[in-house]
């Protein structure tokens, strides 16, 4: 049914398709469904959303604190192919699986069309990078030429340099190690990209070409491979500002002193300077207890968007959560939405260390808060639930999240908090630094029961009826209907997607690199 849906030529292979399927079956496998064992567009978004964060990447549409969006914004659909593509895709799939929810498959699909709309994305910010470096994408280049062609749309599409001013771009790269200390490690990683890009194409090389000539298509191939594996590989920038806060959480309570958080740039670190009011909104600030003031909640802070990086249109790559890892062993050794609290304790203490995750004995106070989690849905524990997430987080306090109420924090990378706010409103001032330095709870030493005054009952759930599970005597029937419309619906948007791809995606597969140039009206 699949194939029948995307047609040949989609710009997908089978091999990516599996490689998505496996990653999603056993998440899947594990959610809540509906009477007809498919999931609701709610849950749909939270499986999408875990598919993206296993790279850093967090997709408009499927943030973890999105809501519905209103494409009816768009006044116009080259508007909505432009800056609402995958919310399209998304509101579009659920209105007409709305009824019956969505199959495996059918979450496949959704994954494999924003995946491939965000590689295009790509394909438009390397033909800006081949203009910002005065070539035209016909061009072969010789090495030097082509690593500064990559090292273009690395600022331009991932370090939200400025994309169409010359002059601007040029002042980019000279500064470039100011506003990204971490650069010269990053060019080496695209480097290794650009020789293992080398290696694969030697067997399908011209042999009366240079060794060392490289065209638009290789850029392509190049910066699809940058913009999915960086958040994976710059992970260890992440590890590093992590292990920096956890040396001060001195009572592993996940949680640091504003003040502390403060005191680290006062001893000349660039890091842990953002405002407290930007640190609220995006949910990384423990406010808690008079006692011992603001904190900061460090998973929160290090998977929070003011760790990403990326202005490309569709998504931003950021820290990745530790915290999936703990939900994919979950959902491995519990292939079910809910389970006891007996099964949930084995299998956590079942966990396996990794480098940046430590397996861990559940005390008795957590044994009974897990009873207490149990006792508000009458025994079983929802293992995709609010309540199970805060849980988990004082398991884990240096790795899980802490999971706020729906609609009390907001948040958005720097660039949209100052926007709205104004320039440097995301980071601390002087004097707001020192306030916090020279305050009373600034003298009181860390609590080991930091943060126990953010527990509590409040439930929140993933939503997995459908309105077939209302009407089972018209079951049969509307199944049928609901899956011809799908097929249609998906048919058509993909006829829709790929009607303008599908000739890039043929052009940019020659090695020649002899295409003709395009206008994007996308």
């Amino acid at each position: 049914m699949l194939a029948e849906v995307l047609g040949h030529g989609h710009g997908v292979d089978d091999t990516r398709l599996a490689k998505i399927r496996e990653f999603l079956a056993p998440i899947f496998q594990a959610l809540p469904k509906n009477r007809e064992s498919r999931i609701s567009p709610q849950v749909m978004r939270y499986s999408v959303q875990r598919y993206f964060s296993q790279n850093g990447w967090v997709v408009k549409g499927f943030e973890p604190y999105a809501s519905a969006s209103n494409i009816s914004e768009a006044t116009d659909s080259s508007q909505i192919l432009q800056s609402k593509l995958p919310d399209y895709i998304r509101t579009a799939l659920e209105e007409k699986f709305a009824h019956s929810g969505f199959s495996l498959e059918d979450v496949v699909v959704t994954v494999a069309a924003v995946e491939r709309l965000t590689f295009d994305e790509v394909t438009r910010s390397i033909e800006q990078a081949f203009k910002l470096n005065s070539r035209a994408t016909t061009d072969r280049l010789d090495l030097k030429s082509f690593s500064d062609v990559l090292g273009s749309y690395f600022i331009v599409d991932l370090l939200e340099g400025t994309s169409n001013e010359f002059s601007q771009h040029a002042q980019d790269k000279e500064v470039i190690r100011e506003l990204y200390p971490h650069w010269d490690t990053t060019f080496e990683f695209m480097m290794d990209l650009i020789q293992s890009e080398e290696f694969v194409k030697m067997p399908r090389r011209n042999p009366f070409t240079a060794n060392d000539e490289y065209n638009f298509g290789d850029a392509i191939r190049v910066g699809q491979r940058i913009s999915e594996e960086f958040g994976s590989w710059s992970n260890h920038e992440c590890q590093e500002i992590k292990d920096s806060l956890v040396k001060m959480d001195v009572h592993r309570t996940g949680r640091v002193k504003l003040s502390q958080f403060y005191g680290r740039s006062e001893d000349g670190g660039w890091q842990f300077r953002e405002a407290s009011e930007y640190l609220r909104q995006l949910g990384a600030l423990d406010e808690s207890s008079t006692l011992q003031g603001a904190q900061v909640i460090i998973p929160n802070y290090i998977s929070g968007m003011s760790n990403c990086v990326s202005s490309a249109p569709y998504y931003s790559i950021c820290c990745l959560n530790e915290c999936d890892r703990v939900f994919q062993h979950l959902e491995a050794v519990i292939p079910a939405s809910t389970a006891s609290t007996v099964d949930i304790i084995r299998a956590v203490e079942s966990m396996p260390d990794t480098y940046s995750l430590e397996a861990t004995n559940v005390s008795v106070s957590l044994r009974l808060k897990l009873e207490e989690v149990a006792a508000v849905h009458g025994g079983k524990v929802p293992i995709h639930g609010r309540l199970f997430a805060q849980w988990l987080h004082f398991v884990f306090p240096v790795d899980c999240p802490y999971p706020h109420l729906t609609g009390t924090v907001k948040p958005v990378i720097p660039t949209k908090f100052e926007e709205a706010l104004g320039e440097d409103a995301t980071t601390a001032s002087d004097e707001e630094v020192q306030q916090y330095l020279s305050s009373d709870a600034a003298r009181v030493l860390p609590s080991p029961d930091a943060g126990a005054g953010m527990w509590n009952l409040h439930e929140r759930i993933l939503d997995h009826s459908t309105p077939s599970d209302l009407n089972p005597v018209h079951q049969v029937r509307n199944n049928v209907l609901q899956t011809l419309a799908s097929l249609g619906l998906l048919a058509g948007l993909f006829n829709v997607i790929f009607k303008q791809l599908l000739p890039r995606v043929l052009c940019f597969s020659v090695s020649t690199g002899k295409c003709k140039p395009e206008e994007y009206d996308v």
